[in-house]
């Protein structure tokens, strides 16, 4: 977080300045008709994925409906929500967390990441059975496509060697189908792009 605060569902305080800033960015690359066109809308419960989604919809002609799905909230850190990352570093053993069991949480109420990963692999599946066969806009979090995206490739939940760091606002494309003979299938079509920032003050890669 901007404010180096844990931001869960008790207490986000929503986008920064900036944040809204890349938001509207991202919108009005959707608004020149050069994305997928999209007739359902998903987001987080969590605030600022609420209002980046609806930024977005704003710079849209068409009107939508904001689906708010419980299961696409960012990974839960349980009692450190509200704690700044320096008091969560003092009270919790975080040291080795990428090798450590990845079926216990390492906070007290926080998800485990093997738990993340199937909220999320299952709240993407139901998300896909109720609207088969549309093209869905999910307003999510870095936590989540990162997850979505272990699912898509099959990576197991003690895969740590391999990491995933989906940039603000970016653009992740999945395409979900199923069949009788295949089963369930995940096809990554776009990864991470936010080209939408690239050459501007609101490019998160100037800031490293």
């Amino acid at each position: 977080m901007v404010n180096g605060v844990v931001g869960g569902l008790k207490t986000c305080s929503g986008l920064s300045q900036r944040g809204k800033e890349q938001a509207t960015s991202l919108g009005e690359r959707f608004a020149t008709g050069n994305e997928n066109s999209f007739t359902v809308v998903y987001s987080s419960p969590l605030p600022r994925a609420i209002e980046t989604t609806e930024i977005l919809l704003s710079c849209l002609s068409e009107p939508h409906e904001v689906n708010i799905h419980s299961e696409l909230e960012e990974f839960r850190l349980g009692e450190a929500d509200g704690l700044t990352w320096e008091q969560v570093r003092e009270r919790y053993d975080l040291g080795n967390f990428e090798q450590r069991d990845p079926f216990v949480p390492i906070i007290p109420g926080a998800d485990s990441r093997a738990g993340f990963r199937h909220r999320v692999g299952q709240a993407l599946s139901e998300i896909e059975r109720t609207h088969r066969g549309s093209t869905i806009l999910v307003g999510c979090h870095g936590g989540v496509i990162s997850a979505a995206m272990a699912v898509a490739f099959g990576l197991a939940p003690n895969q740590w060697q391999t990491e995933l760091a989906p940039g603000v606002t970016s653009i992740t494309e999945l395409e979900v189908s199923s069949s009788n003979d295949r089963g369930r299938r995940w096809m990554c079509r776009r990864y991470n792009d936010t080209s939408h920032l690239h050459g501007s003050d609101l490019d998160p890669r100037d800031h490293l």
